[in-house]
């Protein structure tokens, strides 16, 4: 019930967060809005009245929504499709912005509470049946050497295990301050979602001033939004494989939340829940910019269009156009979802 009730709370904030920059921009310039809706239709009350704005309560409490006046007819005055070019991209825009901000925000919040030391690393999770569990490896050792190697990174330690996979190797660990040395062979052969050993692996985290923490948050920030825009590169040249880049839906966003707090309560530190609220806050901007029919990316095109033409497409095709990307969204929203389903995210455990 925890997970799930902050799984409720995440989503609300983020979808919440993401509408307040639409409703924030359109009165800003002026643009009148009906109603915004804490929660899903259907409407159970309406909180109060402010602007001209009906503020709404609403049953599914998965986040909410802003209706401006006129959205697809430029007959309504002082609707959002009779504003200028400029306004209408503006408020088109505010949303996935505000998204990046708590993208921000949720990475700051990350980094100063856990800080990694990248130069050192440590256990993580440990997978049953594995040769890291017949070791005797345990979540929270700190890796110190491969065969008298140092290892001063993840990728120094994957690189150690890769160039001895069938071959046994000797690994001196650091478990609360007591130096240990263990035996064990990276396999040849394992499961998709497992390594050579059967280890998750982290970097420990150490203190952090507030300077550190927003440096670190915005490298993050930037990082993420890079390797997603990137992600379609990198998966047709085959860098990635589709399965590792596949779109997660509500179970999927539920079962990655509950597995990162499992992991942060017992670092007693939330930096791998707060680090994938930026994830999915970031992945809410670049998937609302899409220039697809009724998402943002969608409307920001048509006035793209209009730009180039220097007139305006006809508001009964453009409006059609969007009912039509409304329902194939619907469909695909559906097919992702029943994908969690069926073939479930698989989390180290």
């Amino acid at each position: 019930m925890p997970d799930l009730l902050m799984f409720i709370g995440v989503l609300a904030t983020l979808i919440l967060g993401h509408e307040l920059g639409h409703y924030i921009a359109a009165r800003i310039f002026r643009i009148e809005v009906e109603e915004f809706g804490i929660g899903f239709p259907p409407r159970l009350f309406t909180m109060f009245e402010a602007g001209g704005t009906k503020f709404t309560f609403n049953l599914i409490p998965l986040g909410g929504f802003v209706r401006p006046a006129g959205e697809d007819d430029p007959d309504v005055p002082g609707g959002l499709a009779a504003a200028p070019k400029r306004a209408r991209i503006a408020v088109l825009l505010a949303g996935p912005t505000a998204n990046v901000i708590l993208a921000f925000f949720a990475f700051i919040a990350a980094y100063k509470f856990a800080a990694p030391d990248l130069d050192r690393v440590m256990i993580a999770a440990v997978e049953q049946d594995t040769p890291a569990e017949a070791a005797g490896l345990l979540p929270g050792d700190l890796v110190l050497t491969v065969d008298d190697q140092a290892i001063s990174g993840v990728p120094s330690l994957q690189e150690a295990i890769t160039a001895r996979i069938g071959t046994e190797m000797s690994v001196a660990l650091d478990r609360d301050g007591q130096l240990l040395a263990v035996s064990l062979v990276p396999r040849v052969e394992y499961p998709s979602d497992q390594g050579p050993i059967g280890v998750v692996v982290g970097n420990p985290t150490r203190d952090s001033t507030w300077i550190e923490a927003i440096e670190l948050g915005w490298g993050a920030t930037w990082g993420q939004f890079d390797e997603m825009l990137h992600l379609p590169g990198r998966l047709i040249s085959g860098e990635i494989a589709p399965g590792e880049a596949r779109v997660s839906g509500l179970k999927g966003m539920y079962d990655m939340l509950s597995w990162a707090g499992m992991i942060d309560r017992s670092a007693q530190r939330p930096f791998l829940t707060l680090s994938l609220i930026g994830l999915i806050s970031v992945g809410l901007a670049i998937a609302n910019l899409l220039p697809f029919p009724a998402l943002d990316g969608g409307r920001l095109l048509f006035v793209a269009i209009e730009a180039l033409l220097g007139r305006r497409l006809s508001p009964k095709y453009e409006s059609l156009a969007h009912a039509i990307g409304f329902f194939v969204l619907l469909a695909l929203m559906v097919y992702i979802n029943l994908q969690d389903f069926v073939n479930p995210i698989n989390l180290p455990r």
